[in-house]
């Protein structure tokens, strides 16, 4: 698969061999290759509200109890880290504005990070084609989605409301600081350790803990958990814990 995904770099380059283009962005340290690089090994599978179970347990259960404890008066931050081009921080984003619409004074910020600067690009404009909009629910297309004054443009945009709402930032799980000046109240980083190795896992789990408040919520992909790993957290719903 490696070796698939660099074949066209070292066509665009005219090399030869791996040793080439590895000496290319290890040795001379060519950073615009190096975001090729990351650009052509990432992988960005994701889609609007995907795995819906968890948008749902945010709404019933995590936002009430968040409500009831007096954080109405200050904003409730939540990360999405690892969110490709830019479908789970919007899905996220109707959700709380759907909330602050019942609960006035209620206040939040998305902070949306991923390792390829072009998904955050596209992240940032917030235009999709229409055919990726099946899952998102009727009462936010018609809140949320603009259509273009173009009929044959068959593209949509996130409202202003959204996208003001989200900060789309360049991150790389493995550092031991992520450079926010706050803690959140929820992370979501979803169907992204599932391509690292056990220990580097447990390493990025532990990074991100760190930057969860006490009683912060850590939501994992479903085919992803934290068995067998020494973190201090409690197990609240499939792939949802709680730090204690």
């Amino acid at each position: 698969m490696l070796q698939s995904r660099l074949q066209k770099r070292l066509k665009a380059l005219d090399l030869h061999d791996y040793k080439s283009y590895c000496d290319l962005v290890l040795t001379k340290k060519d950073k615009s290759e190096v975001e090729k690089l990351i650009v052509s090994v990432s992988t960005n599978k994701t889609s609007f509200f995907r795995e819906p179970q968890h948008f749902d347990y945010l709404l019933s259960n995590i936002l009430p109890n968040a409500h009831q404890q007096g954080k109405k008066q200050n904003f409730f931050k939540l990360w999405c880290a690892g969110c490709s081009s830019g479908e789970e921080p919007y899905s996220l984003s109707m959700v709380m504005h759907q909330f602050t619409k019942t609960h006035p004074g209620f206040t939040f910020h998305i902070d949306a990070s991923d390792i390829s600067i072009e998904v955050l690009r596209k992240a940032g404009k917030g235009i999709y084609s229409h055919d990726s909009l099946e899952d998102i629910p009727p009462i936010f297309r018609k809140a949320y989605l603009l259509k273009s004054k173009d009929k044959t443009n068959k593209k949509i945009r996130m409202s202003k409301a959204l996208r003001d709402s989200i900060q789309f930032l360049w991150i790389n799980l493995m550092n031991d600081s992520f450079g926010f000046d706050d803690k959140h109240d929820v992370i979501f980083c979803r169907n992204t350790l599932i391509y690292f190795d056990r220990t580097t896992q447990e390493r990025v789990i532990n990074n991100l803990f760190r930057q969860l408040k006490t009683g912060g919520y850590l939501i994992l992909g479903h085919s992803e958990s934290l068995i067998n790993m020494s973190i201090s957290a409690k197990h609240c719903s499939p792939s949802v814990y709680q730090k204690i």
